[in-house]
C-alpha cells in the first residue's frame, strides 16, 4: 500500500464497521448499555484507566440516550487553535487528520450497534484564545475554518448515523455581554479565592509552564518588548483564565450534561481519555501530523515541537481531492 492509498483509505474507510461474531455475542449476552460502554473502555483505545466518576458518567449518559432512543452524545472540548510554533499553523494539519480518523474508528462499533447512532461534536475554546495565548483572532478564524472542511471531508464516508461536527462554544452565546460578565465574575472569583496558592506545587508549574509554550509574544499584540516580570504576569493569567472560562455555564452543560460522554487525549475529570491515535497522546491541536514506516504499512504519529526535531523527515507529495488545504499537499514520512 502506498502513503496516498494509505491516507485515503483512513479518510473514506475509518468509520465503516460491521458487527463482529464476538461483537453479537457480548451484545445477546450483556445488552446494549454494557456492549457499548464496554466498547468505550476497551484498552485497545483508551490510554488510562477510567476512574469512578467517568465511569458513572459514561453509564447514565448511555443509559438516558437509549431510553429517548436519541443518539449517543459525544463532546471533545479543545483549544481550537493550532499551536503558533508548528509548521503549518495556523490551519489544521495531518495532526487533525489522523486523530479524526482515530476517533471515528473508536467509536464506529458503536454506531454499528446502535441504530439511532452517535453525534462527536468538537467543542472550539478559541473565544478564549487571544486573551490566553495572544493569537489574532484571523489564525483561530482559519483553523475553524480549515478544521470545518476537514469534517466535511469526512463525513462523506461516514454512516448516516454517524454525525461529525465542530461549534465554538462562544456562539452558544447570542448575548455577547452575558458572557463576558460571566466570565469576569469567575475571573474575579479564583482571584479573590488566591486561585494560584491553593494548587499544589506540580500541578501549578505544570500548568504555567504550558501557558509559556502556547503565548504568541508577537500575536495578537506584540508582548516581546515586555519585562522577565511582565511576562511572567502575562503566563500566569493564563490558567486563571483557563478555569475561568471552563467554568461557564453554557460550556459546561453543552460538553458536561448529562447525557454526554466526553473524550479526550489525556486525563481529565468524567472524561474517557484515548489519546490522539493509537502510539501518540500529543494533543493535535499542538501537534503536527507525519506518518511512521512500519513492516507492516504505516502508523500514524501525532509529534510534539520537540519531537519533531529528532525525526529525520521525509516529504511525500500528496493529492486527496477531498482535502484542499495547502497543509495537505505533502506528508512528512519517517
Amino acid at each position: 500500500m502506498t502513503t496516498q492509498e494509505y491516507l485515503q483509505a483512513e479518510l473514506n474507510q475509518c468509520a465503516q464497521y460491521e458487527l463482529t461474531d464476538d461483537d453479537k455475542a457480548l451484545l445477546e449476552d450483556v445488552g446494549l448499555e454494557t456492549y457499548i460502554y464496554t466498547k468505550l473502555t476497551s484498552k485497545k483505545f483508551r490510554k488510562w484507566a477510567v476512574d469512578e466518576s467517568s465511569e458513572h458518567q459514561a453509564k447514565r449518559a448511555i443509559q438516558l440516550s437509549i431510553l429517548q432512543n436519541k443518539p449517543l452524545q459525544f463532546r471533545y472540548p479543545f483549544g481550537g487553535y493550532k499551536l503558533w510554533r508548528m509548521p503549518g499553523a495556523p490551519e489544521v494539519d495531518w495532526a487533525e487528520f489522523f486523530a479524526i480518523a482515530y476517533y471515528c474508528r473508536y467509536l464506529a462499533p458503536l454506531a454499528a450497534a446502535y441504530e439511532p447512532g452517535i453525534e462527536l461534536v468538537f467543542a472550539s475554546d478559541d473565544v478564549i484564545i487571544e486573551r490566553m495565548d495572544n493569537v489574532p483572532k484571523a489564525d483561530t478564524d482559519a483553523y475553524f475554518s480549515s478544521f470545518k472542511s476537514l469534517v466535511a471531508a469526512f463525513s462523506k464516508g461516514l454512516p448516516a448515523n454517524f454525525k461529525l461536527d465542530i461549534i465554538r462554544i462562544g456562539d452558544l452565546y447570542e448575548d455577547k455581554e452575558q458572557m463576558e460578565k460571566e466570565l469576569a465574575e469567575n475571573m474575579e472569583k479564583q482571584e479573590n479565592d488566591d486561585y494560584a496558592k491553593n494548587l499544589d506545587a506540580a500541578k501549578q508549574q505544570k500548568m504555567l509552564t504550558t501557558s509559556e509554550l502556547n503565548i504568541q509574544w508577537k500575536g495578537a499584540k506584540d508582548l516581546s518588548n515586555l519585562s522577565e516580570t511582565e511576562k511572567r504576569d502575562v503566563i500566569a493569567k493564563g490558567p486563571v483564565y483557563h478555569d475561568a472560562y471552563c467554568a461557564l455555564s453554557k460550556r459546561r452543560a453543552f460538553n458536561r450534561g448529562e447525557d454526554k460522554i466526553v473524550i479526550f487525549t489525556t486525563v481529565i475529570p468524567n472524561a474517557i481519555a484515548i489519546g490522539t491515535t493509537k502510539s501518540s497522546v500529543t494533543k493535535f491541536w499542538t501537534g503536527y501530523g507525519v506518518l511512521e514506516k512500519t513492516e507492516a504499512g504505516f502508523r500514524a504519529k501525532i509529534l510534539s515541537p520537540k519531537q519533531i526535531d529528532q525525526k529525520a523527515l521525509k516529504t511525500q507529495k500528496i493529492e486527496i481531492p477531498e482535502l484542499t488545504t495547502g497543509n495537505f499537499k505533502t506528508i512528512q514520512v519517517y
